[in-house]
């Protein structure tokens, strides 16, 4: 299978060099150093595994006509920009695996809705240095077509990523799942940004989990006016939704705290969100694109997101003034 990635820095280039171990064709497009690091010496992998692999590592795409399927893995605040550089090829699918239920929308307009087919992923990954990433959380990886049903396009991908090794699995219900990852997403990557503490710190508190579930179920309620149920799929395990969207709230908010617990003694403490990443290095986050799509459709639809509102705002500002910011 001829596999595309765009965007490959940490979970893009996982998912290049277990496809590519494995014998199908992935093709890296990635930032020029990285790129240059990858083709000299190989992608060397660390972490869930230790690997060096030749992986073909591009800079741009215009040398390219063609692939099965494009996987878009670059940011969504980057998807426009970065999609016209691959809008000549011609793809039997494009899916973006990245945060947020937006996504979907800008590929169309580039590919057209027939092509796109939805996704999203629970891997995690750092790119420690050009040539050289971390594989530090070994999450699934789901696809599906938008309008439920059965493809060979799913189910060819999802074969290349188990066969490889990586966890994948085809949804039924891809949007659900999609909006579930935004529910997952929407507490934890910004309140770890704001304390600066990794996930399993901001799970453990009950402080912050206080918080994490207020704004969980402010993601579903969004959803629910969306005609969206969260999904319930077992990949989901470590957080029982329903629990999570329907439970007493005490419940729910020490359920999140054992889970924090759990996963502090499983020593799967170095799991650092994307957006935790950008602020430490003084870049823009994914904050408007996930996090603000909830509070801005709270605000048109009428549903009080109070949480989201102040952890939302409070990203911002920081982004705003990185050159103030006292050291």
């Amino acid at each position: 299978m001829r596999v595309v990635i765009l965007g490959a820095g940490g979970v893009g280039s996982v998912i290049a060099g277990y496809l590519t171990r494995a014998g199908d064709e992935a093709i890296m497009i990635a930032r020029p150093g990285h790129a240059a690091a990858v083709q000299e010496h190989g992608l060397q992998l660390r972490g869930f595994d230790h690997f060096n692999v030749r992986v073909p590592a591009l800079a741009d795409a215009s040398s390219l006509r063609d692939a099965d399927m494009l996987i878009i893995a670059v940011k969504t605040k980057d998807m426009d920009r970065a999609l016209a550089g691959v809008a000549h090829l011609k793809v039997g699918g494009v899916a973006s695996i990245q945060n947020g239920v937006v996504k979907n929308e800008q590929l169309a307009r580039v590919f057209g809705w027939d092509t796109v087919v939805g996704s999203t992923t629970m891997i995690g990954a750092t790119l420690v240095r050009d040539g050289e990433v971390e594989y530090t959380l070994d999450g699934v990886t789901f696809f599906g077509e938008l309008d439920k049903r059965p493809s060979s396009r799913v189910a060819q991908i999802v074969e290349a990523f188990v066969r490889s090794g990586l966890k994948a699995a085809a949804a039924d219900d891809i949007v659900s799942v999609e909006w579930t990852k935004q529910a997952f997403q929407n507490p934890f990557a910004p309140l770890s940004a704001i304390t600066r503490l990794p996930v399993h710190k901001v799970w453990s508190s009950p402080q912050l989990a206080t918080l994490a579930v207020h704004m969980f179920r402010e993601v579903a309620a969004v959803a629910t006016a969306h005609g969206v149920a969260l999904s319930e799929h077992p990949a989901w395990s470590l957080f029982n939704m329903r629990l999570m969207r329907d439970a007493p709230f005490e419940e729910a908010v020490r359920k999140l705290v054992e889970v924090g617990q759990q996963v502090t003694a499983s020593g799967r403490t170095h799991i650092i969100p994307s957006m935790l990443q950008d602020v430490l290095a003084g870049k823009q986050t994914e904050i408007e694109e996930t996090v603000g799509y909830v509070f801005h459709e709270g605000q048109r639809l009428g549903i009080p997101v109070p949480y989201t509102e102040v952890v939302y705002r409070t990203v911002k500002t920081i982004e705003e003034n990185y050159p103030a910011r006292v050291s």
